[in-house]
């Protein structure tokens, strides 16, 4: 069959192939050259889309944290890894919810879990003879060995607490261990601070016990918030000198230590804690003193070491005259504890060497020229040996009929739930917290006041993304607390 050209030159059919072969090439080298274009336009879109991801992934956990944060009734951190929050409202039964959210070091993700962290609990009441005011301090006493033997409760008692019942909200209360008692003790005393007042006769059982938690860490118990004052001896600040005498005192981490090396003369460190009756741990004390020094003190080893006497004295720093004594000695180099029992007119003080079983009352008068003072303190040696020291002084309110606690039998409480992995992976979460005026203040180690109220609190996590496409992004949110 004759070939058609369709009326094309043979030399313009020539060039013609030849362009439509150039044209194709051409295009092969368009479509080649946008292959790597399209690749990293994906590769961009895929980074964009990842740190959306990431972004969104951590913001969503940072802010339940904050959300539970602003509402919990108190809250403690754990170094930067650990947050653990006691929730206001409880389900009504005694049972506190506690949320936790830590960081998983192996894993990078952030963990969540909500339990009432205690396994038992014991109702506490509280029966008032004569009425007690809100803020009074009330011990309670246990067999903690037995629970200890057990395997219920640790041996450090850190995992021994008081909480408050208010209606639905539940309060964890400082709670301090009676200085002569010890953990792991049958006879084991802690203390804590009424909330509400009890009238005469009556009583008050919304109070508990939980104990339980063998992972529990610092608890709450500073003395000042459960005593009217408690001193360990490691600030001097509040004190007043009272006395020209030689001898110098100084605060350390083992008490008050006074020294001197002769002259007798009684010396004396006063502090203002407003209050009428009052018992203080420590023989070597005064009570009841006005602000020109009219009241009571109590002074151990007196004449040569052979009299406990209670005296009256009308001014700062003078013998004054003895309303009471009793013979009695002590032996240097030995630690004592002692009781002042000032209630209206009656006055008592006893003392005992540490590790002695605690005596009755040794020395007991009558009084009734002091009603009140706003001053106690510290009395220190007259004659030698005078180097020593007061290791701790508690003040407290007293009435004539002491409230009686009792337990009720042990109940279980809810057990812990375990962690559930919340979102991550994280490489780090920190806290900060603030004062009401904004500045940084150090966050609570354990639940309960702590020595500035925080009313902020900022939490950041730095997300990392496990694929490297992204690099580490960091979120913050603040949470402002609904109470301090």
């Amino acid at each position: 069959m004759p070939r058609r050209d369709h009326g094309i030159p043979a030399n313009e059919r020539g060039a013609t192939l030849t362009e439509l072969l150039a044209v194709v090439a051409m295009l092969t080298l368009v479509i080649v050259a946008l292959v790597p274009l399209l690749w990293t336009g994906q590769q961009t879109w895929n980074r964009v889309d990842r740190h959306t991801e990431v972004t969104q992934n951590a913001r969503r956990a940072l802010d339940k944290i904050v959300r539970e944060v602003r509402a919990a009734g108190s809250f403690q951190v754990v170094g930067d890894s650990l947050i653990r929050l006691t929730m206001a409202s409880g389900d009504g039964t005694g049972a506190t919810p506690t949320v936790e959210y830590q960081l998983n070091a192996g894993t990078g993700n952030l963990e969540y879990r909500q339990s009432g962290e205690y396994f038992f609990r014991r109702r506490i009441t509280v029966t008032a003879g004569t009425a007690v005011p809100a803020g009074y301090s009330v011990p309670v006493v246990f067999d903690h060995a037995a629970l200890v033997a057990a395997g219920k409760s640790l041996a450090s008692g850190n995992d021994v607490r008081v909480r408050y019942r208010a209606g639905t909200r539940w309060v964890e209360l400082d709670r301090f261990r009676d200085i002569p008692t010890a953990w792991n003790s049958t006879t084991t005393r802690v203390w804590f601070r009424l909330q509400a007042p009890i009238a005469a006769g009556g009583s008050d059982g919304d109070y508990y016990l939980f104990y339980g938690d063998l992972s529990a860490g610092t608890p709450p118990s500073n003395g000042v918030h459960v005593f009217l004052d408690y001193e360990d001896g490691t600030s001097l600040a509040g004190w007043t000198r009272r006395d020209g005498c030689a001898g110098t005192h100084s605060a350390s981490a083992d008490g008050f230590v006074f020294t001197a090396s002769s002259g007798s003369c009684h010396r004396q460190f006063s502090k203002n804690v407003p209050h009428s009756d009052a018992d203080g741990h420590q023989t070597g004390v005064s009570a009841r003193r006005s602000d020109t020094g009219v009241g009571y003190i109590v002074t151990l080893a007196d004449e040569t070491n052979a009299t406990l006497r209670i005296r009256y004295w009308t001014v700062w720093s003078t013998t004054g005259g003895a309303i009471g004594s009793v013979s009695a000695s002590v032996t240097p180099g030995t630690n004592y504890y002692g009781r002042f029992y000032l209630v209206g007119s009656a006055l008592k003080v006893k003392y005992w060497a540490v590790g002695a079983a605690e005596p009755g009352w040794r020395l007991e008068v009558t009084h009734s020229t002091v009603a009140s003072g706003a001053h106690y303190g510290q009395v220190d040696g007259y004659t030698s040996p005078q180097d020593h020291r007061h290791r701790n002084i508690i003040v407290r309110r007293r009435v004539s009929s002491e409230p009686a606690t009792a337990l009720a039998a042990e109940e279980a409480a809810p057990v812990p739930a375990a962690w559930q992995p919340l979102a991550g992976p994280f490489r780090a979460m920190s806290v900060q917290c603030f004062n009401a005026a904004g500045s940084a203040v150090a966050c609570p180690a354990a639940p309960g006041p702590s020595a500035e109220a925080v009313r902020s609190v900022q939490v950041a996590l730095t997300a990392m993304d496990p694929t490297g496409e992204v690099a580490d992004i960091v979120v913050t949110s603040s949470a402002y607390r609904q109470a301090p």
